[in-house]
């Protein structure tokens, strides 16, 4: 029994609501139709019994009329016709599809040898790239390695540019503090500068007094030394003459001897005629004896010229020393004035 008033009719007029909306006709759907009323098993129930009743009036072929039979006849030998051509076209095709599938199956396993090969070919270089790989893992474990060892050096070299840069702040402090004391000192040099420069300057005025009274004494020295000059001059004369009379002598004495060397030859060649004219020989070697005798008194003149020549040098040596003891003395003087740090 149904429960809620759900019967069986309500049941078929909601499934042909649920159709004419173009759902499909579910439990559920019909429920929603129904008003959520009735439970599912019931509904199905119907439903069921609705589908069964359905399917027994379209089968049950007595209910057809001849006409109808006789249509239904001739439509299903039309469509086995149609259905044998679509087979046999369908089978021709099937036939020609294989023999392409053959072939192209053909030319897939020839591909197939040449991809097994390429694959082959490739698996190598794979593993090649495997071995590259694996040294290239190798070698960023060793940069990491590395890059981990560098930021430990450069920890530690941060921490050492701080170390020098508080180092060279206190450096610069010491500087600075150097500095300040070096301009003090530079001031306080600067003023024992200036007190060396006056006392200095009253020293220099000191000097150029002193100084013109020795310019004084030195202009008499002066005349002293003009006059003695003027003596030098003399006896420089002097012995520009007796040098001039001495070379004369030398001139003579170097004839002389240039002769006594031609009478040496002379008396050589003599000698080789001695046995054919002694008297020639004497006779030249009485001339010998005179030429000799002359160069005797050559010789005496020239040792009194060289006497004199001795007297006058040894007389303007002296009158040089007396002009350079006056000098010396006129600069001692002058030298003995002037104080130490002056004359640096």
């Amino acid at each position: 029994m149904a429960r809620g008033g759900i019967n069986k009719a309500l049941v078929l007029k909601a499934r042909e609501e649920v159709l004419k909306k173009g759902q499909n006709p579910s439990i559920d759907t019909i429920r929603i139709a129904l008003g959520n009323t009735g439970s599912k098993s019931t509904i199905h129930r119907y439903l069921k019994e609705l589908e069964e009743e359905s399917a027994t009036r379209m089968d049950d072929v007595e209910l057809l009329s001849k006409p109808i039979k006789e249509l239904i006849t001739r439509l299903a030998a039309g469509l086995r016709e149609e259905a044998n051509v679509i087979v046999e076209q369908q089978a021709d095709k099937f036939e020609q599809q294989l023999q392409d599938l053959l072939s192209k199956n053909s030319a897939s396993e020839q591909a197939l040898d040449v991809l097994s090969k390429q694959n082959a070919s490739q698996l190598q270089m794979l593993e090649c790239l495997e071995t590259d790989l694996k040294g290239r893992d190798i070698a960023l474990t060793h940069s990491a390695e590395n890059a981990a060892e560098a930021k430990q050096t450069e920890s530690k070299l941060t921490a050492l540019l701080k170390e020098k840069q508080t180092q060279i702040e206190s450096l610069e402090e010491k500087h600075l503090h150097n500095r300040e004391a070096l301009e003090h000192y530079r001031q306080s040099v600067q003023e024992q500068r200036d007190q060396d420069q006056r006392r200095h300057e009253q020293q220099v005025q000191q000097l150029h007094a002193e100084n013109r009274v020795l310019n004084q004494t030195l202009s008499l020295k002066q005349s002293d030394i003009t006059q003695l000059n003027k003596d030098n001059s003399r006896f420089i004369s002097e012995l520009g003459a007796a040098q001039k009379a001495l070379s004369l002598l030398t001139s003579e004495k170097n004839e002389l001897e240039s002769r006594v060397k031609a009478l040496a030859l002379s008396e050589q060649s003599l000698n080789i005629e001695l046995r054919n004219s002694r008297e020639q020989i004497e006779s030249y070697s009485v001339e010998n004896g005179k030429l000799r005798q002359e160069y005797g008194g050559l010789q005496s003149k020239q040792q009194a010229s060289i006497v004199k020549i001795a007297m006058l040098e040894a007389g303007v040596s002296a009158k040089n020393d007396v002009i350079n003891q006056l000098i010396a003395g006129a600069t001692g003087v002058i030298t003995d004035n002037v104080p130490d740090n002056h004359i640096k």
